[in-house]
């Protein structure tokens, strides 16, 4: 009958209303349609092994503030902002971390607990001092995120990254940038610890002031010392 015809049609254009939304829901979440995941820290102390119960960090919205709705610590291939003047520990083994968003905030701190790699790190004007714990912190260079956060990390921009302090022997900042591209740092790198340089890099502040480094490994790039060349042996 038409009236049974009429509700056949109704029915399956709910099913592939509702099998398309679940697509789009689905592929959205995975990245695909949408954007690098992230979250925005919310308080001191806030670390990267964190679960939602623990309350130190949000989902973030496309202005990049806190949506009120808590989340765990940034996991593999996500972004985090700083909303604060905090610390935040990055203690999840071998964890990639797509970008850093300082904001407008000064932080005290990300403390380098496990290896951990970053793509970019950036700010709109207070740098990040990073502490490196006898572990390794590999500078990638990735293009980080087109973000939906409130904002852009393009690929090898490291201006929001500050001070660094190699904590131990083995301590060590690896530059390596998967494009490759030249990376720069503007902060002072001090500690008796380890620089590796793989790819090409200017390091602008100081090495070794207080403290000087256990080892300094130059690859196949070239590194720079406020535009002196350093010119090592990879060990």
């Amino acid at each position: 009958s038409p009236k049974l015809f009429q509700k056949a049609i109704q029915q399956g254009l709910k099913a592939a209303l509702f099998t398309t939304s679940t697509a789009a829901i689905m592929l959205s979440s995975s990245g695909v349609l949408g954007v690098a995941a992230g979250v925005i820290a919310t308080n001191d102390d806030a670390a990267f092994s964190n679960d939602a119960e623990a309350n130190n960090w949000d989902e973030i919205t496309a202005e990049g503030v806190a949506n009120g709705i808590p989340a765990g610590g940034p996991q593999n291939n996500w972004a985090f902002t700083y909303s604060a003047d905090y610390t935040i520990t990055a203690d999840v083994v071998d964890r990639i971390i797509t970008a850093i968003n300082v904001a407008g905030t000064t932080p005290v701190g990300l403390n380098i607990a496990q290896n951990t790699v970053v793509g970019s790190i950036i700010t709109r004007g207070n740098l990040l001092p990073v502490t490196i714990a006898g572990k390794s912190l590999t500078l990638n260079g990735t293009n980080a995120v087109a973000a939906n956060h409130g904002f852009d990390a393009p690929a090898d921009n490291y201006t929001g990254l500050g001070n660094i302090t190699l904590g131990g022997a083995n301590a060590e900042l690896i530059i390596q940038s998967a494009t490759p591209a030249k990376i720069t740092l503007a902060g002072n790198i001090d500690g008796g610890g380890i620089i590796t340089v793989k790819t090409d890099a200017a390091i602008n502040g100081t090495i070794g002031n207080t403290n000087s480094l256990a080892t300094i490994n130059v690859g196949v790039g070239k590194a720079t010392l406020g535009g002196a060349v350093i010119k090592a042996t990879t060990t």
